[in-house]
């Protein structure tokens, strides 16, 4: 027995798998989107510092003079969060607002017209804290209040640590979010999945097992098992296929046993019957020596009869095997061996059955005559039963005969109830029933004795009104 698998294991658990892999492919998205989050965060934090940088210029160009007194300075640096603010036109410094330490710039940025490309390296940059704490850095953008030239433009310093916090949180607030939105929808989309696939699933998961573990015991069919069966979608159809597939299986398998008992069945019947053909055999064989015009006129097709039933009986368990029996090829005149047939059911006095034969002078078949005989004789007795089984009265089964280019035709036909349409489309499988009652092995052999002298048997039409058969050979 294998190994049950653990519950636990990634490996063997489709819903964790799915659970997981949703979770990293929505952090995943989450990731693609941060980025240029981030690089807008840190460009609309610079463009707030150098909105109020933009204030603070103002309200030195209404002072007097431009001057204002140094409390008023530090409050508009320190209202824009900046260390020093810098007007610059046509290459000079025209306003400038800083404090009166020295200031050692890290590093410079300039915004003004950027690429994509460049924002993102800078923001990494800044995001990574590529400068020591406390470095300052320098960013040049537009003036507001100036139409946008590159001769003129407003430069700000801050210290690095400022908008490194802010991002930092910035991301921080995103990664939980993200997280967030990951577990939501992983539960979300799991629990969908789960129940339009993960479920059916499991369902056809235990059906295959369980049909491996018993292919011949029905199955315990649940709820759920239905309400997948009713859906209209793929899962729908693979699980009522799966259904289909599994009946028929089970249903070839029950007629491979039926197949097998009925082989050994026969194999024991198939000794005695033998031996009490035997003795018919010498009984026949002292007919001969009786002087009656009668009895030697019936006597040959006895004696013709008991030694084809014998050979019948040595070629029944033939059937089914894997090599069919090579046929013996000989000229077998075929109004003859109608003639035989219709003794062996017995209706060639009989007053319910009236049996018509057209058949050409000296037509005959390049044949196995026992083989040929077999055929002929299931097929007329399926007749024969169909017309007994309507209990319609007087009934009528034709047998023709004909010639097509290089092909036999022969046509057997009855005026009987004709074959259920359930039956028709496996009528010549064995055990599928023939519409008469029987097994259904008869038509079997017959096509199978037919195709084996390389020709075909088919059903032409079969109604109210009768059946119709065909067997066409080669000539």
């Amino acid at each position: 027995m294998g190994k049950k698998p653990n519950n636990l294991s990634i490996r063997s658990n489709l819903s964790l798998q799915l659970l997981l892999l949703t979770m990293l492919f929505v952090l995943l998205a989450e990731i693609l989107i941060y980025v240029p989050s981030i690089v807008n965060f840190r460009n609309t934090w610079l463009e707030e510092r150098l909105a109020a940088a933009n204030i603070a210029i103002l309200a030195i160009e209404e002072a007097p003079d431009h001057m204002v007194s140094e409390e008023l300075a530090k409050r508009l640096l320190d209202n824009a969060q900046v260390v020093a603010i810098s007007l610059k036109q046509k290459n000079k410094r025209q306003l400038l607002l800083n404090t009166d330490q020295p200031l050692v710039i890290s590093a410079r940025y300039d915004i003004r017209g950027a690429s994509p490309w460049e924002m993102i390296i800078d923001t990494i940059k800044i995001l990574f804290h590529d400068h020591p704490h406390g470095s300052l850095i320098q960013v040049t953008g537009y003036a507001d209040f100036m139409e946008p030239d590159d001769d003129t433009f407003l430069e700000i310093i801050f210290h690095e640590d400022l908008l490194c916090e802010d991002m930092h949180e910035f991301s921080l607030n995103i990664m939980l979010l993200s997280i967030i939105i990951s577990l939501i929808t992983a539960g979300l989309v799991y629990f969908s999945l789960s129940l339009l696939l993960i479920r059916p699933i499991k369902s056809m998961t235990r059906s295959v097992v369980a049909f491996r573990a018993a292919p011949e015991t029905p199955p315990l069919i649940t709820t759920e098992d239905l309400a997948t069966a009713k859906r209209q979608d793929e899962i729908g159809i693979v699980m009522r296929e799966l259904g289909i597939m599994q009946n028929e299986i089970r249903k070839a398998l029950s007629e491979k046993k039926h197949l097998a008992q009925l082989g050994e069945s026969v194999s024991k019947i198939n000794h005695d019957l033998r031996n009490i053909l035997s003795s018919a055999q010498m009984v026949s064989d002292h007919l001969n020596s009786i002087d009656n015009p009668l009895v030697q006129k019936l006597t040959p097709r006895f004696v013709a009869a008991v030694a084809r039933a014998i050979r019948l009986c040595e070629t029944t368990l033939d059937y089914g095997k894997a090599d069919i029996e090579i046929p013996t090829l000989t000229t077998v005149d075929l109004e003859r061996l109608v003639s035989e047939v219709i003794v062996s059911l017995g209706i060639s006095d009989s007053k319910e059955i009236n049996l018509i034969t057209y058949i050409p002078d000296g037509f005959s078949l390049n044949a196995d005559e026992d083989q040929i005989f077999r055929a002929l004789l299931n097929l007329c007795r399926n007749a024969l039963q169909a017309i007994q089984g309507a209990g319609q009265g007087e009934g009528q089964i034709t047998i023709t005969a004909h010639k097509d280019n290089d092909k036999n035709i022969i046509d057997i036909c009855d005026n009987g109830p004709g074959i259920p349409e359930q039956i028709k489309a496996k009528l010549f499988q064995p055990f599928h029933g023939s519409g008469n009652g029987g097994a259904g092995l008869g038509l079997a052999i017959s096509k199978e004795i037919i195709e084996a002298h390389g020709g075909s048997l088919e059903l032409v039409k079969s109604d109210q009104s009768g059946s119709h058969f065909r067997i066409i050979m080669s000539i």
